[in-house]
């Protein structure tokens, strides 16, 4: 596994990027550091729920021999249908700013003994790749303090980019649940206002704005009872 500066084979580092609030950064890291082994057991057991992470490597639209860079891969729940869908002659690229997240991955990728998925430890904000076919983040852009930007960036870089998100309407039992987990972690989401919600809704709107406006071809769909939205942009 390389880690942030160093070479990932491959692609180029991208640069010319502003780098993320340090502070901010930290804070989201020691989260996702600490709840590294519960969210692996919680991602991997509900990975086929509603169907949505099957969804977001489909509509990717991926070959043999590609190449696509997960930001915000985790634990590597997605890495095996990523890996499926470019075979051994392709390339999967796993970013996440975590090393605890990572360390998980890195065990299923030994295990699976894959020579072809990369794992680097990085900000999605400064994309560690300057080139791929596909970029996948799934419940990565609540977490942006930009996510415009961010996803306009991962626009330039791929072919196309298929992201997940919670969508805050419609459903009133899924968003009093996922009110109180929003509040629950106000400090990982900076989401600390009198509505934690309408926070993650401008993040998402602003993800799916920036789709809008980069990509030639717009997909969405809506999964597990309105509640997570799939998007997809594609180039011509």
């Amino acid at each position: 596994m390389t880690r942030d500066g160093e070479d990932a084979g491959g692609s180029a580092t991208a640069d010319g990027f502003e780098a993320a609030d340090p502070r901010r950064l930290r804070r989201i890291r020691r989260g996702y550091d600490a709840w590294a082994r519960v969210y692996d057991w919680f991602a991997r057991a509900t990975a086929s729920v509603g169907g949505v992470r099957t969804a977001c490597v489909d509509a990717l639209g991926l070959d043999p021999g590609d190449t696509v860079v997960e930001f915000g891969c985790g634990p590597g729940v997605n890495l095996p249908a990523l890996r499926g869908a470019v075979g051994p002659s392709g390339r999967v690229v796993g970013v996440d700013v975590s090393p605890r997240m990572l360390d998980r991955a890195t065990g299923l990728v030994e295990r699976r003994g894959w020579g072809n998925v990369s794992l680097v430890e990085a900000d999605a904000e400064r994309p560690p790749v300057a080139a791929a076919d596909g970029v996948l983040a799934t419940f990565v852009t609540s977490l942006l303090a930009d996510p415009y930007a961010v996803v306009s960036r991962w626009c330039d870089l791929a072919d196309a980019v298929v992201l997940a998100a919670f969508v805050p309407e419609g459903n009133r039992a899924a968003n009093a649940a996922l009110r109180a987990f929003v509040a629950l972690n106000g400090r990982l989401f900076d989401a600390r206002t009198d509505d934690p919600l309408g926070r993650l809704a401008e993040r998402t709107a602003a993800a799916r704005r920036a789709l809008d406006d980069h990509a030639a071809v717009r997909e969405r769909r809506r999964r597990l009872f309105g509640t997570i939205a799939v998007e997809a942009g594609r180039g011509e």
